[in-house]
């Protein structure tokens, strides 16, 4: 038995029959081969045997008292414990009738009385390592699906973790940019309240040697007023900044649904994107309805409105082009169309169709990931519950259409 495909050592063979010569004939074939062997003198007992025993195969008469052989294969492929077990009937019905109803109550094979030893064993070999190899098979399919199961889960992990990344890094450009921008007006502040408190201590100093004029405390005066008002100024648009950026970033990170006035909050896109875009000759306008209000995820909206100027900022226009990116809103039965749209240089036919897929991308080795329009379709389907398209032509710009519900359920 060494020889044989599938290891058939140690198999359990439970034997049905109510003859004590055919179970005795039957062991004398099967124990020198090296199968452990039960026996069974009914289909009842067999049953209840089968179902403790778990026997590899399992060899049954027909005619027996109480139920018969049929019955009882019908009822043992009945129980989950041990329907898989293969059933060979051994029997003197030869008849074709005999053989039909067998193998439709769930036989495998059929062998008629007299026994032939050799024919026997090769049936049982035979069975016993194809029920082996459905096994092995039945394990590797389960094996199979749970490594399929894991490496999805690692594809999805690896996918949210770029994801992640992605947009970190976009937080991130924002902060540095926010960073710069706070520089100019903070160094204003500084330097007119460094210039206040100069003329501060020489107002003191003439107040100390009683040799302050009225001219000169109404010049101080005025100097303070001024210097007051160039720093009410600068701390106005560190706040305005500061303020507009905070409004866009907490909400891409709280992902939940909130009311905004749609004009208002383009524009604090826009604010927030100033930085960005005074190191570039292009220029975004908004044309949107002062009083169009969206009930919607207003995180995952900045995600894709920023996403989407940033993907003009680096793939529109040709260099030292001053380009224009136009956002366009209009309010349609209930949604809202988004329409941006740059005149820069298209896109060509045969790219259109995959620039939302996952990984494209036109600049290979510099370091672009292929998933900015990737997400900003997910973000626009998943979060903001809208579709997305795209037209272009080679020569005459880029237009990306976002409708989106007005009211969003959250």
């Amino acid at each position: 038995m060494d020889d044989d495909p599938v290891s058939l050592n140690n198999c359990k063979i439970l034997i049905v029959d109510d003859k004590a010569e055919n179970l005795e004939l039957l062991t004398d074939f099967l124990e020198p081969e090296g199968y452990e062997v039960a026996f069974a003198t009914s289909g009842k007992e067999a049953i209840n045997i089968a179902t403790i025993f778990l026997p590899h195969l399992i060899l049954l008469d027909v005619m027996m008292p109480g139920i018969d052989g049929f019955e009882t294969c019908r009822r043992l492929k009945s129980l989950g414990k041990v329907k898989e077990i293969p059933v060979i009937f051994v029997t003197g019905k030869s008849e074709l009738s005999d053989i039909v109803e067998a193998f439709s109550v769930g036989a495998v094979d059929y062998v008629t009385k007299p026994i032939r030893q050799e024919e026997l064993l090769a049936r049982v070999t035979t069975h016993l390592q194809l029920q082996a190899l459905i096994n092995l098979r039945d394990e590797l399919i389960s094996t199979l699906r749970d490594k399929t199961l894991e490496l999805e889960k690692l594809s999805k992990l690896k996918e949210q973790q770029l994801e992640t990344s992605q947009h970190f890094s976009h937080i991130g450009e924002l902060v540095g940019e926010l960073t710069h921008e706070l520089g100019t007006p903070l160094s204003v502040v500084k330097t007119a309240i460094s210039h206040l408190n100069e003329k501060q201590q020489e107002l003191a100093l003439q107040v100390q040697k009683q040799s302050l004029a009225k001219q000169e405390l109404n010049a101080f005066i005025d100097n303070t007023a001024q210097s007051c008002e160039i720093v009410l100024s600068s701390m106005d648009n560190v706040m305005h900044l500061i303020d507009s950026f905070k409004h866009i970033v907490v909400g891409e990170f709280s992902g939940t649904v909130s009311e905004c006035n749609l004009h208002d909050y383009l524009h604090n896109i826009q604010y927030v994107l100033t930085p960005k875009l005074k190191r570039t000759p292009h220029t975004v306008s908004i044309n949107c309805p002062q009083t169009l209000h969206l009930i919607s995820d207003t995180g995952a909206l900045s995600q894709v409105i920023i996403n989407l100027i940033n993907n003009a900022l680096i793939h529109a226009f040709e260099d030292n082009v001053a380009g224009t990116i136009d956002i366009h809103v209009e309010h349609q039965d209930g949604n809202i169309a988004l329409y941006i749209k740059d005149n820069g240089k298209g896109i060509e036919c045969e790219r259109t169709s995959k620039v939302f897929d996952k990984y494209y991308t036109t600049r290979v080795g510099t370091g672009g990931s292929g998933l900015g329009l990737y997400i900003v379709k997910k973000l626009v389907e998943t979060r903001l519950k809208g579709n997305i398209a795209l037209s272009s032509q080679p020569g005459e710009g880029t237009v990306f259409s976002i409708v989106i519900p007005q009211t969003l359920e959250n």
